[in-house]
């Protein structure tokens, strides 16, 4: 197996916006010099309000950082700015000495690395999570999808319609599957 190359999103803790929104309801009443902190994987993140935006700290090097709003609907959507790029971003990624955006940090998703077998595990895992919920039994290919219940309160024709539709991706799956199982348990004839 090749050696990986690319860093993921996975990799670096982030900061999203559930955090600036309990960041600035902490912060709006504090003293001025008044400072949060979060323990990460990569350190302690201090965080502290500036004139206009806020700033954090982390392993002693400081970033201002700042939000912008757009509009969205009727409302509107905050997001930070990236301190290095200046693009917006919905999460900003921590290293051990800086923070940024997932494209500074050159971040991949897990889900750029799919090969076609992934994509099919994943899209099984989400049509089942849609219809039972997340739980180890579904979660487990190995096990048939008529063994599941009908959930309550999903009429029976949009159970068996799901579950047609369920049935011929997990086919088209396990056929595909088939050849890579033949070669790693060599094919027994």
């Amino acid at each position: 197996m090749r050696d990986r190359t690319r860093s993921y999103t996975t990799d670096l803790p982030r900061i999203g916006l559930p955090f600036l929104a309990n960041m600035r309801s902490r912060l709006a009443d504090a003293e001025p010099g008044t400072q949060l902190y979060t323990q990460t994987e990569s350190g302690t993140l201090y965080t502290f309000r500036q004139a206009d935006s806020y700033a954090m700290t982390i392993n002693g090097v400081t970033r201002a950082i700042r939000t912008t709003i757009t509009q969205a609907g009727y409302g509107v959507r905050e997001w930070y700015v990236c301190p290095h790029c200046m693009k917006r971003a919905a999460k900003l990624y921590i290293g051990k000495k800086d923070i940024g955006c997932r494209e500074c940090w050159r971040l991949h998703y897990k889900s750029q690395s799919a090969d076609r077998l992934d994509r099919m595990r994943m899209k099984i895992r989400q049509q089942r999570y849609a219809i039972w919920g997340n739980n180890d039994l579904t979660n487990n290919l190995f096990n048939d999808i008529r063994m599941f219940p009908k959930p309550k309160g999903m009429r029976w024709a949009t159970f068996d319609r799901k579950r047609a539709e369920l049935s011929v991706i997990e086919m088209a799956y396990w056929q595909a599957f088939s050849p890579v199982v033949d070669k790693i348990t060599g094919r027994v004839r």
